[in-house]
């Protein structure tokens, strides 16, 4: 990829971008949970502004992050072997970044859309504290599950276990 001289350089580079990109998607992530509860001890208020600091870090920071992720980590491969993803541990990792993309983008971004929304009916004045409650708690539940996947792919990145290979 990069002549003889300059291929550790590279590889080393992409894997800092690499860890990089996990500390803060993951990061970012597990900090949503404290966000919420910090939000709703101040109120109505308080839960929609911290529901909307979420929206706004998820669309420009860790959504990027996670984007990143593949990028860096396919560019990884190609620095090092594309027989790499003939690996148990890549395969799994791979197919849970799909479904959990999938999930992110098909479940848990909608519930927490709805959420967020629900929230700031509420604090305009016009809302229902009970199906925020369904809402906040389908929101929660996805945010758990995608949260679980990605920390199944650090695990599995980091022990990179031979499973069937």
């Amino acid at each position: 990829m990069c002549g003889d001289r300059y291929p550790s350089l590279v590889r080393t580079l992409l894997l800092v971008l690499h860890v990089l990109g996990a500390v803060v998607a993951l990061g970012f992530s597990l900090s949503y949970g404290f966000w919420v509860r910090r939000g709703e001890a101040d109120g109505v208020q308080g839960r929609a502004f911290a529901l909307r600091t979420i929206s706004w870090i998820d669309q420009r920071i860790t959504t990027p992050a996670f984007i990143a992720q593949l990028i860096t980590g396919l560019l990884l491969v190609a620095t090092l072997d594309w027989a790499l993803l003939r690996q148990a541990w890549l395969e799994v990792s791979l197919g849970i970044y799909v479904l959990l993309t999938a999930l992110a983008i098909g479940v848990y971004a909608p519930a927490f859309r709805r959420q967020r929304e629900i929230a700031e009916r509420i604090a305009a004045g016009d809302g229902d504290e009970g199906e925020y409650s369904a809402a906040a708690a389908k929101g929660t539940a996805w945010g758990a599950v995608v949260t679980a996947l990605t920390l199944v792919i650090v695990v599995l990145m980091v022990w990179k276990p031979a499973l069937w290979n």
